[in-house]
């Protein structure tokens, strides 16, 4: 028999709350099919959800050793895509402790936000015109296995509830490292206060430095707009990217820059200069920085991955 979990969504039936009645003669009354399973560990094996019939979702911490997040994705019977969409996160980073939603199926796990959210407004959310909304609505209740009756009432949902939305895609324009290896590079000096190797005293670090050979090139970490390619006091030649969400990135200490102000340049593509010594610098290193729309300073291990 397969192991259960403490209060793990059934969701092929738990995500339904109710379908509103129509007021019509005869109009077919939807009960909520709620189910919990049995109380059971706290986190699944990956081979519980795997080898389920049903769709079912739980919370994985990451365990040390665990590497690439395809293959976790792979044991729980799922695939990355999948997971990357419902996580919101190209887990381009993976560390002990974090935590992420896991299922066994594919597509876009969504988690109703609000009450008497609807099927139909879900679908417009992910859809566009009339006949492809309900093509779309038709998988969707495949997928989750909902009753036939979906098709002609309302379906509201309660905030916390499930809903598989199949062949969703994150299209992500998320934070990478600024080289062409996606490999964590070495840090040696992180974000936050600092002993300053060159001032001799203790300041706020605003972002990590990441040593590397003299001359290697460098790449926005984020698709952008350049807004300066030039020297600045102590960042010596430096390249400032501003992102579509109004964030920048900030890339210091380069020998040269390669993009000029007004340049559009692509993530992990658009070759901006090479690292080098230039500026308050005790060798060759990038010294990279994120800051929010309001130009504070966050740190950039935070944002490897994410939007």
């Amino acid at each position: 028999m397969i192991e259960a979990v403490l209060a793990l969504a059934l969701l092929a039936s738990a995500a339904p709350a109710a379908v509103i009645e129509s007021g019509a003669p005869g109009a077919a009354a939807f009960q909520r099919f709620s189910v919990l399973t049995p109380p059971g560990p706290d986190e699944p094996r990956p081979e519980v959800l795997a080898n389920s019939r049903r769709l079912v979702y739980a919370e994985h911490r990451v365990k040390k050793g665990e590497g690439w997040v395809g293959n976790l994705a792979k044991s729980y019977g799922s695939n990355l895509a999948a997971f990357q969409a419902t996580n919101n996160n190209e887990f381009v980073l993976m560390y002990p402790g974090m935590r992420m939603t896991v299922f066994n199926g594919d597509g876009l796990l969504y988690e109703v936000r609000r009450s008497s959210e609807t099927l139909d407004t879900i679908v417009a959310r992910f859809k566009s015109g009339s006949e492809e909304r309900k093509r779309f609505k038709e998988a969707v209740i495949k997928a989750n296995n909902f009753p036939g009756i979906a098709l002609l009432e309302p379906m509201e949902f309660e905030r916390g509830d499930r809903v598989l939305l199949p062949g969703i895609r994150v299209n992500f324009d998320t934070y990478r490292f600024p080289f062409e290896s996606q490999a964590p590079p070495r840090i040696s000096s992180r974000f936050g206060s600092r002993y300053h190797p060159v001032l001799k005293r203790r300041r706020m670090h605003d972002g990590l430095d990441i040593p590397k050979p003299y001359g290697t090139p460098v790449y926005p970490a984020r698709s952008g707009r350049v807004i300066e390619a030039a020297w600045n006091e102590g960042y010596g030649q430096v390249v400032i990217i501003k992102h579509n969400n109004g964030e920048t990135t900030r890339y210091g200490h380069m020998s040269k820059t390669t993009v000029k102000v007004g340049d559009m340049v692509q993530r992990g593509k658009t070759m901006i200069g090479r690292v080098g010594s230039t500026g308050i610098s005790t060798g060759p290193h990038l010294h990279f920085e994120v800051r929010d729309r309001n130009g504070k300073a966050v740190n950039p291990t935070s944002k490897i991955g994410k939007r």
